[in-house]
């Protein structure tokens, strides 16, 4: 039986970094941008040998023989981003895209890939740092054909044999679903903390937020159901839910927009203040993270040509698309104002966008979206940035390795022609990027 350390998620590839690949770069005279809150370094020079940041001095760094010196007067750097919600295609094309944008790391949270698949593809230098889940759902997965390292449980023994099925597969983490029978879901609480393998996703319809930060779900994504536990309807929406979920009578498509797109109408206007309090007073409590994804239904309004040829939006008539694009539009601004309400209450996110082949999220630049969508919602740029540098780096356990531009920590780090603390969209303006010590992404020569 495999064991882990509960209190540190063992990643390999914060580590990795193959000697054949990585390069000695000087970068000469730039500004570090510290995503710690401190002051940003002015004028210094990095070394990078063997894949880490060898030293940081003030001013022009020692001549190494054989190393690449690179000009930096003017430029910013920053950490490699992490994308913490990703779902890859199957030929993994949207990787050139991702490091293109600045993302050196990503959270693939399931689209079918089998296990040993990512594993292959993380082990290759070039590709991004890739945390790898196993895929946890209740019966109705098997109504739809079970895929590669994903399981249907329907009680407690089952959960218990699939946590620890994918743990011995070499899964870093396990991703809950949405149909998860509460009784399977706390044996897939209980069994994950037994192995010290962490599990996050979407909260299940049988449990409730505030349940699933005290069972210790690591990570909740897309605010399911934030809101309607603030509700002073909350027993009555949640049955509403589950009834919309078991349906016989309603397609995949129609339960996926009913359950991921909720009526406004009987939840915006029974928001409680005091069981919000309360809510995030239990999430600050026990470190439970959120990824809130608003890229994800900013996508749906940026490009509608794009959203329409979504699987479950084709089908729609125009009057039903129209309505469902004007759901979306008023659910992310409420969304917006319920982040900025959570990081004002002391709850911790993380920058993810969904981006994937059944999403509208354009891949790498949907980060960007992200951070851009945090700052409306009233993160400063440092700490929108943040949610894609360094709290990736608390959120594993492996700030002493990544996070941050310090020595000795990996040498993933984007090189920007502005400061992103004045603009956060700032960090879009990418001028290169190195993975792991090597240049990856670059303009091409003058």
């Amino acid at each position: 039986m495999i064991r882990r350390n509960s209190s540190i998620i063992w990643l390999p590839w914060a580590i990795c970094a193959p000697a054949l690949w990585a390069q000695t770069i000087i970068f000469q005279h730039a500004t570090i941008i510290d995503v710690t809150g401190a002051p940003a370094r002015e004028d210094v020079s990095v070394t990078i040998a063997d894949g880490r940041i060898a030293s940081i001095r003030a001013g022009s760094a020692a001549e190494i023989p054989g190393a690449r010196v690179i000009d930096a007067t003017g430029k910013f750097l920053i950490p490699g981003l992490w994308d913490m919600h990703v779902h890859l295609d199957a030929q993994g094309t949207a990787i050139p895209a991702l490091l293109a944008n600045g993302i050196t790391g990503i959270r693939e949270m399931y689209t079918g890939i089998p296990i040993a698949t990512l594993l292959a593809w993380r082990a290759k230098s070039e590709n991004p740092r890739i945390a790898v889940s196993g895929f946890l759902d209740g019966p109705l997965l098997r109504t739809s054909g079970v895929p590669p390292d994903a399981f249907a449980v329907a009680s407690a023994d089952e959960a218990v044999f699939a946590v620890d099925a994918l743990a011995s597969r070499g899964a870093d983490f396990l991703k809950v679903y949405n149909d998860l029978p509460r009784e399977a879901y706390l044996a897939i609480a209980q069994e994950s903390k037994r192995l010290g393998i962490p599990f996050a996703g979407h909260v299940p319809e049988a449990v409730s937020p505030l349940e699933a930060s005290e069972a210790g779900q690591r990570s909740q994504e897309h605010l399911i159901n934030i809101l309607l536990s603030c509700s002073t309807r909350e027993e009555e929406l949640r049955k509403e839910r589950i009834a919309t979920m078991n349906d016989p009578a309603i397609s995949g498509q129609q339960r996926m927009l009913r359950l991921g797109f909720p009526d406004p109408e009987g939840l915006f206007d029974t928001y409680d203040q005091a069981k919000a309090a309360a809510l995030f007073k239990t999430f600050v409590k026990n470190s439970t993270w959120h990824a809130p994804t608003l890229a994800l239904l900013s996508g749906y309004l940026a490009d509608k040509n794009r959203a329409r040829k979504m699987t479950y939006m084709q089908d729609l008539s125009p009057e039903e698309f129209d309505s469902w694009i004007g759901r979306i539009s008023a659910l992310l601004e409420r969304y917006k104002k319920l982040v900025g309400d959570m990081h004002k209450a002391g709850v911790e996110f993380l920058a993810g966008t969904d981006t994937g082949p059944s999403t509208p999220v354009v891949p790498g630049a949907g980060l960007h979206d992200e951070l851009e969508l945090l700052v409306e919602s009233g993160f400063t740029p440092l700490e929108a940035l943040q949610t894609a540098t360094l709290n990736p780096a608390r959120y594993f356990g492996k700030l002493r390795d990544m996070g941050t531009i310090d020595v000795g920590k990996v040498a993933d780090l984007v090189m920007l022609d502005a400061n992103p603390l004045e603009d956060i969209r700032n960090a879009r303006k990418i001028e290169m990027v190195v993975l792991r010590g090597r240049v990856i992404s670059e303009p091409a020569p003058r």
